[in-house]
């Protein structure tokens, strides 16, 4: 028979065990790359952006896209930023209840390994007020100034999922 104070410490012990064993199980699981994929920048040895680009976008991407001496590190190359405007019709009077804008952000990276391009798409929807035509278009410019934001946070994202 098990003396009753040796029972209990069995159980505590037990407890102790399994936090201990479920800790040294989910540490390596925590550190797999999650940080990589939330990082909000990349680095790269140059970065080119085609003259149409506005330069707002281009001022907006040096928060997310690092330029560095460094020659291990690939050249990116945007070569485009659309944006697309389309009305969504429904109703029984078939007049524009919704506005999607769509951005597209054509880019290239090249690296030691090749050459790599790629097309990243955003969208987003604002209902349509055809009453003030002026406050849409402000509206239009604002959801644009958002898209760039979003494009670049993808277009990291991107980056560091095709690196790993």
């Amino acid at each position: 028979m098990i003396h009753p104070d040796l029972k209990t410490f069995l159980m505590e012990l037990h407890k102790v065990l399994k936090f201990l064993f479920a800790f040294l199980i989910l540490m390596p699981i925590s550190g797999c790359q999650h940080q990589l994929i939330n990082s909000k920048t990349k680095e790269f040895n140059a970065i080119e952006f085609n003259p149409k680009i506005s330069s707002s976008f281009k001022s907006k991407s040096k928060k997310y896209l690092v330029q560095i001496t460094d020659m291990g590190h690939p050249k990116l190359i945007i070569h485009g930023l659309d944006y697309k405007k389309r009305n969504l019709f429904s109703g029984s009077s078939a007049r524009p209840t919704q506005i999607e804008i769509l951005g597209e952000l054509s880019y290239e990276v090249i690296a030691l390994e090749g050459r790599q391009r790629g097309i990243i798409s955003v969208n987003t929807q604002l209902p349509s007020n055809e009453p003030n035509p002026q406050a849409e278009i402000s509206a239009q410019n604002k959801l644009i100034n958002e898209l760039e934001f979003l494009l670049l946070e993808r277009l990291v994202q991107e980056l560091h999922l095709i690196e790993n």
